[in-house]
Order: C-alpha cells, then sequence, then structure tokens
C-alpha cells in the first residue's frame, strides 16, 4: 500500500501497486478501508492523494463490485457511487439507480456521473427522472450527458428540460445549464 501513496494514480508504479493491492480482493479492500485515512505518508498534492483513494475503490469497483457495494456504509456513499461508475452487472445499476434519491446532492451527482459513464439503457428514465432533482449540480450532469449523448435522449425528457429553461432562478443563477437545456430541447425534437 505505502508505494501506492508514494507514486499515486498517475505513474505506472502507482497503477502497477493498486493492481497488485486489488488481486488481493475482498481482504485487501478491508486492509485498505482500515487505514481509514490513517495513511502511509505521502508527499502527493492533496488533489492527487484524493485521486490516488479515489482510483483505489475505482479498481476494487471494476474487479469486486458487489464486495465496494457491500461495504457502501463503510466506505461512504459518493465515494462509493463514483467508485461503481467502473463496475459492471445489474446490482451494481440497481445500486446507482437508487443513489440518485440518496439525501446528499454530492451522492446524487456521483450516482448520476457514474450512470452516465456506464452508459446503461436502464439508467435513461431514472436519469430522466432526476432531471427534477433539486441540486443544480445534478442535473447539469445530467443535461450535458443528454447533449452529448443520444442514448441519454428522450421524449419523456422535455417537459422536466423545459421546467429548467422556464425556471427563473436556474436562468439566474445557472444560465448556462438553461441554454444546454435548450439545445438538448431542438436535438429531442429533430430527432423525433
Amino acid at each position: 500500500m505505502r508505494s501506492i501513496f508514494e507514486h499515486g494514480c498517475y505513474s505506472k508504479a502507482g497503477r502497477d501497486a493498486t493492481e497488485a493491492l486489488v488481486d488481493g480482493g475482498e481482504s485487501a479492500l478491508d486492509a485498505f478501508m482500515d487505514a481509514d485515512g490513517d495513511y502511509p505518508q505521502s508527499s502527493l498534492h492533496p488533489r492527487d492523494l484524493a485521486d490516488t483513494i479515489s482510483g483505489v475503490f475505482c479498481e476494487f469497483a471494476k474487479r469486486w463490485p458487489d464486495a465496494v457495494i457491500d461495504r457502501l456504509e463503510q466506505i461512504g456513499e459518493c465515494q462509493t457511487y463514483w467508485a461503481l461508475g467502473s463496475a459492471k452487472g445489474q446490482r451494481s445499476i440497481d445500486v446507482l439507480i437508487e443513489g440518485l434519491n440518496a439525501r446528499d446532492q454530492y451522492s446524487r451527482w456521483a450516482a448520476a456521473e457514474s450512470l452516465i459513464r456506464r452508459k446503461n439503457k436502464r439508467a435513461v428514465p431514472a436519469l430522466t427522472a432526476a432531471l427534477k432533482d433539486r441540486s443544480s449540480l445534478v442535473k447539469s450532469a445530467i443535461v450535458q450527458a443528454m447533449k452529448s449523448n443520444r442514448l441519454f435522449r428522450s421524449e419523456e425528457a422535455l417537459s422536466a428540460l423545459r421546467r429548467i429553461i422556464a425556471n427563473k432562478s436556474m436562468q439566474t443563477h445557472s444560465p448556462g445549464i438553461c441554454q444546454t437545456a435548450k439545445e438538448v430541447v431542438k436535438r429531442i425534437e429533430a430527432e423525433s
């Protein structure tokens, strides 16, 4: 584990050390979690350190998604949802869809971003419903995904997109989201 924190997730040595750790399976995940912030001394920038920790969880989720899901409470919702963007399997999609209803906006955002990265058709109705989320962070992620990938665009999203566009608070505080929503509406109408 020391090598992971010495080199970080952006170096080959750090990635190799992460892969070796992940090879240890659930017991290695538990050991990583037991460190609980008491990681080996690191000269990494705090942002790189956070990315490295997140990257380790993503690698565990890629190989051992059920182990990560089963430890959701210990790992934390936001970190788990983000990591499940690297996973495979229907259970992880179910957990991410459920994550769109989390209390914390950053957890809901992480669930939305991971569902977007996974590009699973089952997630489209849930993402469309999440356009009504009270967080502009969540709305922005979904509207951007709809703009960039036809998979996420549907006629069912039109009413929610139009509400975003018409919302005075959104117009004032998040004009970029409103502009992107307008573009998405045009694309959906053209594709229908």
